[in-house]
C-alpha cells in the first residue's frame, strides 16, 4: 500500500496512425490505496473525457471450442456466426460448429434451443432434429426461428412449439428456383424476412440473393450471372435486380422501409437491394476478391473495409459491419461516415475500451435496444461478446432525461446517481457487471417531471467496473462505475 499525494499518469491513447498524450494529474489524494487502485482513478477520469469512449466485455465462451451449457461463466461454443435477439432480450446463436441453435437467456444461462450437437439432417422435435453447421438465424414477429443450413443446403424453421421442418431446398448444392421444395442453393448464409413474411437468402456460392415467397417460391431476387459454385469469382455491378453482381454475398439486414443491406464478403463492400431491386454500394471500395480489400475510415465511398461477413441495420439507419479480416467492429454512420466501432485491429481476446479491445475474425451482430448494448459473435475466439455504449456516442438521444450523473466515481462502497426528468416517465434503473450480468434493480417506477437522486449501497461486492443503465420511456442512458476495493 502506498500513500500518495500527488500523482503524474501519462495515459497514452492510439487511434490510428495518431497519438494523443494526456497528463492527468490527481492532486491530495491522502486516503491509502493501491497503485492498481490509483491507475484505476486515473483511468475512469480518462476514459470520462472521452465521451465516446465505449467498453467492450466478454458475455460467455472462454475463447476456446467447446460444448458447455449453463452460467455464462462456464459455457463454451464452437465457431458461432449468426445471433438474433427475442422482445425479452433472450439471445440466439447459431452455433455453427456445434451443429445447433444456442439460447442464452435474460438469467445468463446457456442451453440448446434446437439441435443434439451431432451433424446431420433431420427434421422433428427440436431436441431431436440435426443441422450442420448452421450458420444465420432470424425470428419472426410470432417467435418462429429460420435457419440457413449451410451444409445442408436448406432453410429450416423451428416454431414455437419447438418443431423443426425444412421450407426451402432440395439438399443439393446447385441453382433451381421454384417449388421450395425442389429448389437449390450454394451454400445459404444470410437470411432476414420482410414485413410480409417473404424470406430473403444470402446464397453465397450462387453470388445472389434470393427470395422464399410466402407462398413457397425460391426465385432470384438481386444479383445473376453464370459463374457459381465453391471458389467460383463473382463479380461487382450496381444494377436492378439480375443485372446486379456480388461476390460471395453473407449476412443481411433489413430495415424498417424493406431495404436489404448486404455483408458483400469478397467485395468488401456494404450493398443495398431497395424493394425496387435497385442495387447500390453504401459503403467500401477498392479491389474485389480474397486480395482485396482494406482498411480505411472516412467518407463512405473511399472507405475499405476487408471480407465483411456481416452487417446489422438498427432503427435509426446505423450499420454496425463485422470486418472479419480486420478484426474491428466497424459503424456506418447514417452521415455515410465509417468509423471504427470497436477493436483494435491486432487478433485478441481483450476486453477494456473499445480502441483497445481486440476480437479473432468478429461475425454478426445484435443490438439490444432495452439495454443499450451491441452483442458481437467472435467466430475465432468461441465467444459472444458486448460493446457497451456510452452516453454521447449517438447512438442514443435524450430529448425527455437531462443527461445522468454518477458520483463518487470511482466510488469505495456507495455512489448517487441523479437526474432530471423533463416529463412523466416510468423510469428503470439497473445495475449490471462488465460481463453483462444483471445483480441490481435500484429503480423500477413511474415518475413525475423533476429532479431525482438515488444511492446504490454496494458494500458487498468486489471492486471493479460496472454498469449503470438509466431508462425512461424510450431512452436509455449507460454509464460507466468503478467500485474501489
Amino acid at each position: 500500500m502506498f500513500i500518495i499525494s500527488q500523482v503524474c499518469c501519462e495515459v497514452v491513447y492510439s487511434v490510428y496512425l495518431s497519438i494523443i498524450k494526456i497528463n492527468i494529474m490527481i492532486s491530495s489524494i491522502k486516503v491509502q490505496f493501491g497503485m492498481t487502485a490509483i491507475l484505476m482513478v486515473a483511468f475512469v477520469l480518462f476514459t470520462n473525457m472521452l465521451q465516446s469512449q465505449n467498453y467492450v466485455s466478454t458475455y460467455a465462451g472462454t475463447g476456446s471450442p467447446g460444448f458447455v451449457n449453463g452460467d455464462t461463466s462456464v459455457a463454451s461454443f464452437n465457431r458461432p456466426f449468426g445471433i438474433c435477439i427475442d422482445p425479452e432480450g433472450n439471445l440466439y446463436l447459431a452455433d455453427a460448429y456445434n451443429h445447433c441453435i444456442r439460447k442464452i437467456g435474460i438469467d445468463g444461462q446457456v442451453s440448446v434451443y434446437a439441435g443434439t450437437g451431432t451433424a446431420g439432417y433431420l427434421d422433428g422435435p427440436a431436441d431431436e432434429a440435426k443441422f450442420n453447421q448452421p450458420i444465420n438465424i432470424v425470428l419472426d414477429e410470432d417467435g418462429s426461428m429460420y435457419v440457413s443450413d449451410f451444409i445442408n443446403q436448406r432453410i429450416r424453421k423451428i416454431s414455437t412449439d419447438l418443431q423443426v421442418t425444412t421450407i426451402a431446398g432440395s439438399g443439393t448444392a446447385g441453382l433451381q428456383n421454384g417449388a421450395a421444395s425442389q429448389a437449390q442453393f450454394n451454400y445459404p448464409r444470410g437470411i432476414c424476412l420482410d414485413d410480409t413474411g417473404n424470406i430473403y437468402i444470402g446464397d453465397s456460392w450462387n453470388h445472389r440473393i434470393r427470395k422464399i415467397s410466402v407462398d413457397g417460391m425460391v426465385s432470384d431476387w438481386a444479383g445473376g450471372g453464370t459463374v457459381i459454385g465453391v471458389q467460383s469469382v463473382g463479380d461487382y455491378v450496381d444494377a436492378s435486380d439480375t443485372a446486379a453482381r456480388f461476390y460471395t454475398p453473407c449476412e443481411l439486414s433489413i430495415d424498417q422501409s424493406n431495404n436489404i443491406f448486404v455483408a458483400d464478403a469478397y467485395n468488401h463492400r456494404i450493398r443495398k437491394i431497395d424493394p425496387d431491386r435497385m442495387v447500390t454500394t453504401v459503403a467500401g471500395s477498392g479491389d474485389s476478391g480474397p486480395d482485396g480489400g482494406g482498411f480505411q475510415n472516412g467518407a463512405s465511398d473511399t472507405a475499405q473495409f476487408k471480407v465483411p461477413t456481416a452487417c446489422h441495420v438498427t432503427l435509426d439507419g446505423t450499420i454496425f459491419v463485422g470486418d472479419g479480416s480486420n478484426q474491428r467492429v466497424r459503424k456506418i454512420g447514417v452521415d455515410q461516415m465509417v468509423s471504427t466501432f470497436a477493436g483494435t485491429g491486432e487478433i485478441g481476446f481483450e476486453d477494456g475500451p473499445d480502441s483497445l479491445a481486440t476480437f479473432d475474425f468478429p461475425r454478426g451482430s445484435v443490438y439490444d435496444y432495452n439495454l443499450n448494448r451491441l452483442y458481437v459473435v467472435d467466430y475465432n475466439n468461441h465467444a459472444v461478446r458486448i460493446i457497451h455504449i456510452a452516453s454521447g456516442t449517438g447512438i442514443s438521444d435524450f430529448p425527455n432525461t437531462d443527461q445522468g450523473n454518477i458520483y463518487p466515481n470511482p466510488f469505495i462502497q456507495n455512489t448517487n446517481i441523479e437526474y432530471e426528468l423533463k416529463n412523466p416517465a416510468q423510469v428503470h434503473i439497473t445495475i449490471y457487471t462488465q460481463h453483462g450480468k444483471q445483480i441490481d434493480i435500484i429503480v423500477d417506477e413511474l415518475q413525475q417531471q423533476g429532479k431525482y437522486e438515488v444511492q446504490w449501497k454496494s458494500e458487498d461486492l468486489p471492486g471493479g467496473i460496472y454498469f449503470c443503465v438509466l431508462k425512461t420511456g424510450n431512452e436509455i442512458q449507460t454509464m460507466k462505475m468503478i467500485k474501489l476495493n
